[in-house]
């Protein structure tokens, strides 16, 4: 019995001492900051802290930089177990106050044709698309955003962050404007994000908007993958990983071209 107990032990220890846990907190407050991205030293992913602000990192894993939205970027010099973030504060000039009239509602985008599905694995990407303003005469706000969502074998929901840009030219702004972290339930849905009490200002140039994942314990899952393979056929199983949610598209056709689009619905109102 002491032996199994010794080995157990001996397991546990190194998969302990094999990772290193961080906390990211607000300097201002010594808050935890949730999801907040850890961009990695020589890897072609990155990582995002829980909810409590913390993230296990690999043996193998060093950070170079944090960022979070709302926050300045941190250049990691030297490795710490807690890294503080301060607030960014910009001044503005002249703050326009106006509140929607909610007399007119306006709805762009799709969530009708999923013909594509949007996943990720191990390495991290986002998917973002342009939406016009066909109504430039008038004032126009955002009311809600509408996403289809499927979330697989997790015990919690999911979590990802939806983002705008500003269009400069036909093209996204380097910085997103706003970011939100959105949760989905369990399953196949429609997840609905209601701005009716904090209306977005619809420009009358467009936005970029899309969505991006929170590569955390949290949101990964494992999965088995049924394989036929040239030397051996007979079937094999190979554990992969995934990140939710899973998200959907559609394809438009063009002239010379085709173009994937996010499945998207915005409801706007004046």
């Amino acid at each position: 019995m002491t032996k199994i107990f010794t080995a157990l032990f001996f397991i546990l220890s190194l998969s302990i001492f094999s990772q290193n846990r961080i906390k990211i907190l607000d300097s201002e407050n010594q808050k935890p900051i949730s999801y907040a991205k850890l961009i990695l030293k020589d890897k072609d992913y990155y990582k995002n802290t829980e909810e409590n602000g913390e993230a296990a990192l690999e043996k193998d894993e060093e950070v170079s930089e944090i960022q979070s939205f709302g926050y300045e970027n941190l250049k990691v010099e030297n490795s710490k177990t807690t890294y503080f973030l301060k607030p960014t504060f910009k001044e503005i000039e002249a703050i326009e106050i106006s509140k929607p009239k909610f007399l007119k509602n306006y709805t762009i985008g799709n969530i009708k044709k999923t013909e594509i599905g949007y996943t990720s694995g191990v390495n991290t990407w986002g998917v973002i698309n342009f939406f016009a303003n066909q109504h430039k005469d008038e004032k126009l706000f955002i009311k809600k955003i509408r996403i289809p969502t499927e979330v697989y074998n997790t015990k919690r929901e999911a979590i990802f962050n939806l983002v705008f840009y500003e269009n400069i030219e036909g093209n996204p702004a380097p910085e997103r404007f706003k970011s939100l972290p959105v949760i989905c339930k369990k399953g196949k849905h429609v997840t609905e994000i209601d701005f009716s009490k904090n209306p977005i200002t619809f420009p009358k140039t467009g936005l970029f908007i899309g969505i991006e994942w929170i590569m955390n314990e949290q949101n990964y899952y494992q999965y088995e993958l049924k394989v036929n393979r040239p030397v051996n056929p007979k079937e094999k199983y190979i554990t992969k990983e995934r990140v939710n949610p899973m998200f959907f598209g559609y394809r438009v056709a063009y002239s010379d071209r085709f173009e994937n689009r996010l499945a998207l619905e915005i409801e706007l109102t004046n």
